[in-house]
């Protein structure tokens, strides 16, 4: 349980962000995660050959720089890079080139959704480095590395501890994932891993000030396992304190099957991997220019994005609006739909009154049924259905032109075929029957097939009008507007003695 009177929270994150850029961070070797055969983007410089020389990706500096932006970060003039020495199988050159006491980013937060409403969460740093490789393990025991991943660039985010349940870790890391892909600075799709999350997680007595002694929980891959690694390390460090033990300082991973955390090793500090500045790579100045360049680049965000849904379509409904915030492609095929038809309503001259409920039809379709269509994926739709043409559907809804009922095979054909609504109405004969003559004969043939209904209802059985209704949109094929069916009804039926 992750609820306990006994101890405190506290949660850090380490967050390592693949940088979306063409080549690695230090070579011109090509930076694909789609790649799958072993060791094909591989040099001499990635591989740490004796007399190569490393050069900066100035694409991987902007990108972070971007992204400290974003998350009101202060980016330093100075920064430079330094070698991270520790040794591991996937780890050719023998050190990684990171940064450790010259950050290009610092002193930033985020806000989130807290257990008690928004609460700010503060980054300590921001810093690029190089990936290592993937060790692949056989069936046979046998351990081969593919070095395709070494060498690639890394943004690592590092938070302060202040992160106090597994809810609001996980809201932190969603928020991180869209603003790196609004920005296109990193895909951050994790079953790729290209973003991989390390939690620092430890308890402390209720009240008390100084911090536990933590945990390190590396490479989370999915929010499930974030999510389940926390709650299971809350779980196993309350049962050692409740039995007067001590925490270990170490690292563990976590193990999806058994849903627990194992112990891997102690955990290292930072004097233990003897950093030391990069040689082959002079100090780098971030010009005031520079970041006032990059800064002019940064789109919308989805916090700003949020606010302007909220008041611009009056979107209330939170499951619709994180819809259209986490799918930004479908987000943007939205809003062409809603200026389609701000534009009918002007041009109709419909009063504004009218629009919120207009757009909140739209959603409804949008975020229900086209998405059950295209079987939960959610995109641009726009190769299946033209934005004017989704607007001019909802417009003949909104005016009851069409029924719901209707309303569903249009748009299917409209999906399947990329067809206008008025067209596919037109084609399969689902235009509404607006005639006065043709509407009576289609109830009076109801009422000669039902003698027995007419009776029950001139008895006062009103349940008997409602089956009467029923029939009339059978024998019209839903082609008659409700509240015409209705009007026409009472009126046959006074005429009846």
């Amino acid at each position: 349980m992750e609820k306990n009177n006994k101890y405190d929270v506290v949660i850090g994150l380490e967050i390592h962000l693949k940088s979306k850029t063409k080549s690695k961070m230090f070579c011109s070797c090509l930076n694909n995660t789609d790649e799958k055969n072993p060791n094909v983007n591989i040099c001499p410089v990635c591989m740490g050959h004796p007399g190569t020389l490393p050069l900066i990706n100035e694409e991987a500096i902007n990108n972070i720089i971007k992204l400290g932006l974003s998350l009101n970060c202060d980016i330093s003039s100075y920064t430079k890079f330094d070698r991270k020495n520790y040794f591991y199988p996937d780890l050719p050159k023998g050190y990684q080139i990171s940064q450790f006491d010259f950050p290009v980013c610092k002193d930033g937060y985020l806000d989130i959704r807290g257990e008690k409403g928004v609460k700010l969460i503060r980054i300590n740093r921001i810093h690029q480095e190089e990936d290592a490789g993937r060790l692949v393990h056989a069936d046979n025991d046998v351990s081969m590395v593919d070095f395709n991943r070494a060498g690639v660039s890394l943004i690592e985010l590092v938070t302060e501890p202040d992160f106090n349940s597994a809810a609001e870790v996980i809201n932190f890391v969603k928020e991180l994932q869209l603003i790196s892909r609004y920005l296109n600075v990193s895909d951050a799709n994790m079953e790729k891993g290209e973003m991989r999350i390390e939690v620092n997680l430890s308890l402390k007595k209720k009240g008390e000030k100084k911090l536990g002694t933590k945990a390190e929980v590396k490479n989370l891959n999915s929010f499930k396992s974030v999510e389940r690694a926390i709650l299971f390390e809350i779980e196993r460090q309350s049962n050692l304190l409740d039995k007067g033990e001590k925490i270990i300082q170490e690292t563990r991973g976590f193990h999806d099957a058994k849903q627990i955390t194992l112990s891997q090793r102690s955990k290292e500090e930072s004097h233990e991997y003897r950093y030391f500045p990069e040689p082959d790579l002079p100090p780098l100045e971030i010009a005031k220019e520079r970041i006032s360049k990059l800064k002019g680049e940064i789109p919308e965000l989805p916090q700003e994005k949020r606010h302007r849904f909220e008041a611009e379509f009056g979107i209330k409904d939170k499951k619709i609006l994180e819809i259209f915030i986490e799918n930004k492609k479908f987000g943007e095929y939205f809003e062409k739909v809603a200026t389609e038809i701000l534009d009918w309503m002007n041009c109709e001259k419909i009063g504004e009154s009218k629009y919120f409920d207009l757009i909140k039809l739209s959603c409804n379709y949008l975020t229900s049924d086209l998405i059950g269509l295209a079987k939960g994926e959610i995109t641009d739709f726009s190769n299946k259905i033209s934005p004017e043409n989704f607007a001019e559907f909802t417009i003949l809804v909104f005016k009851g032109d069409i029924n719901s009922k209707i309303a569903k095979i249009v748009l299917k054909d409209m999906y399947d075929w990329g067809s206008d609504p008025s067209h596919v109405i037109e084609s399969k004969g689902l235009k509404q029957i607006d005639d006065e003559e043709e509407i009576k004969r289609i109830i009076k043939e109801v009422l000669d097939c039902n003698d027995s209904a007419v009776m029950d209802y001139k008895k006062g059985k009103l349940a008997s009008f409602q089956f009467l209704i029923g029939q009339i949109m059978a024998k019209s094929k839903g082609k008659i507007k409700p509240d015409k069916a209705r009007e026409a009804l009472s009126e046959e039926l006074e005429n009846i003695k």
